[in-house]
Formats: structure tokens, sequence, C-alpha cells
């Protein structure tokens, strides 16, 4: 197990462990920093991530090009999907509802019938 350690919105310390495939995969995605070999930190805290993403995206939906203010996985968590701004894009409600947990291949496939 690896310690991943953290800040809430309001400044709060927090750790947990997680196990080193997800400590991995969390580092790989850009969301978290190696500490040492048994500890990592995430990058951001939730609001934090929500405006980053928002802004990297310039607030315009990754489906449809309108103006978006919500965040949508790619992978969704229910399929194993982590949020991690590999995995993470700026969706209108609209799309972000529609695609709710399907990948994103089932998605566009369906939009385009």
């Amino acid at each position: 197990m690896i310690r991943m350690r953290g800040r809430t919105d309001k400044g709060r310390r927090w750790q947990q462990e997680v196990d080193l495939e997800l400590a991995v995969t969390l580092v790989r995605e850009h969301a978290a920093v190696v500490v040492n070999p048994y500890t990592i930190r995430r990058l951001y805290t939730n609001k934090a991530f929500r405006n980053y993403i928002l802004t990297r995206d310039n607030h315009t939906c990754f489906f449809c090009g309108e103006y978006g203010d919500t965040i949508d996985h790619l992978l969704p968590k229910a399929k194993g999907g982590h949020t991690t701004p590999v995995n993470c894009v700026c969706a209108c409600n609209l799309c972000n509802q529609s695609k709710a947990d399907q990948d994103l291949e089932d998605f566009i496939e369906g939009r385009a019938r």
C-alpha cells in the first residue's frame, strides 16, 4: 500500500492508503507526484481540479463545442476511470447527463446515429 496525502478545499490535510496500481495511475496521469517510495501527494483540491479542467478546456464542451461548466470522465469512474487531467474534460450539462456512465466510444457512436 502507498500513502496518498492531500488537502481539502478548506486547506485541511488528509491522507489515505491506496494500492500501488492506483498510485502509479495518478502519477502517470498528472494528478499526483511522488514524495518518496511510500508516499504520493495529490496535486489538486476538488475545487482547484474543477477550475483547472474548465480553464484548460476554455469552458468548451469536449463533445458538442458549446459552453461547458461541468467535468466529465472519458472513462467513467463506474468503469474504472479516475479523476485525473488525462481522463477528465469539460462538458456541457446536456452532454454530461446524456453520456452518463457510457464509454466515450459508445457515446460518440450513439450520437452519430
